[in-house]
């Protein structure tokens, strides 16, 4: 009788936690940060690429290197009567930065610059605008040219993460319309994706966006985009890693915004919390049309 006592007194005070360990109710959890499941809350998907598509680390240590290590080397490679607009271009760059930038004060400490050839000094002013993370028109263009180079001739290779291409073929599958918004140029984006680590991926991007539809932390280029698209803000799925960035597509009126969490992004505050969270693209898909 005894022996009976003690197994009904485990059975009534037996845990709904884990190997017994404790009482659970994540009620709270199931209801809170839902994410977004394609297609059946939409079809149009708009993606980020650095922290997203893409490690934020490729652009930092591998592209951004790769153009300021490989100036010269394009140069050699281009007719030399090319060189003066770009030599132009750099030093208009840096005439429009503060008087005491730092990149502009590089320039001003280098007192034999009179003296340096063309190529000299366009090595200079790219050197002294990438030392202090200047994101200018001049250099941009500069740093597309040599990024092509690098990816024509085989030395760059578009990282993406493992999830990114199943997560396209499921979307062309399922009629889902895939587009990207960067800060990097459209050309850029088409070089990473058309030379990924996966293949050529561009056909499988409907429209790529950069700033010239405005600032990624603007509300205003969602609109646009969503004009672009023939679509209204609410219909679109947004992912990004940048707070910001979502707070703007939320006030846009953006129907889904999506935090994007991958290694190595910036870490989280509360107002990254307030949106649904995803650790792997893969996450946004459903069960199928």
């Amino acid at each position: 009788m005894e022996h009976t006592t003690k197994k009904q007194k485990v059975a009534t005070n037996a845990s709904n936690g884990f190997n017994a360990v404790t009482d659970v109710d994540n009620a709270a959890d199931l209801t809170q940060n839902t994410v977004p499941i394609l297609p059946r809350d939409c079809k149009t998907l708009l993606l980020d690429i650095e922290g997203c598509t893409t490690a934020i680390s490729f652009v930092h240590d591998v592209l951004f290197p790769f153009a300021k290590n490989n100036v010269e080397k394009y140069l050699d490679e281009i007719d030399k009567k090319d060189w003066d607009a770009i030599a132009d271009a750099l030093a208009g760059d840096i005439s429009k930065l503060d008087e005491k930038h730092p990149s502009r004060q590089e320039i001003a400490s280098k007192k034999n610059l009179s003296e340096m050839d063309v190529k000299e000094k366009i090595v200079a002013h790219v050197h002294a605008l990438m030392n202090h993370d200047v994101k200018a028109t001049g250099l941009k263009d500069l740093q597309g040219k040599i990024w092509k180079a690098g990816y024509a001739s085989g030395e760059l290779k578009g990282h993406i993460y493992d999830d990114f291409k199943p997560m396209l073929d499921w979307c062309k599958d399922q009629g889902i319309s895939v587009n990207i918004y960067s800060s990097g140029s459209v050309g850029a984006q088409k070089l990473l994706f058309g030379h990924s680590t996966a293949g050529d991926l561009c056909e499988y991007i409907q429209s790529n966006f950069d700033t010239k539809v405005g600032g990624k932390k603007e509300a205003e280029s969602y609109k646009n985009i969503a004009k672009e698209l023939g679509l209204e803000p609410k219909e679109i799925c947004f992912v990004s890693d940048a707070e910001p960035e979502l707070v703007a597509a939320r006030e846009a009126g953006i129907g889904f915004p999506v935090m994007s969490v991958r290694a190595g992004n910036k870490p989280l505050t509360d107002v990254g919390r307030e949106f649904p969270i995803i650790y792997s693209l893969l996450q946004l898909c459903g069960s199928g049309k």
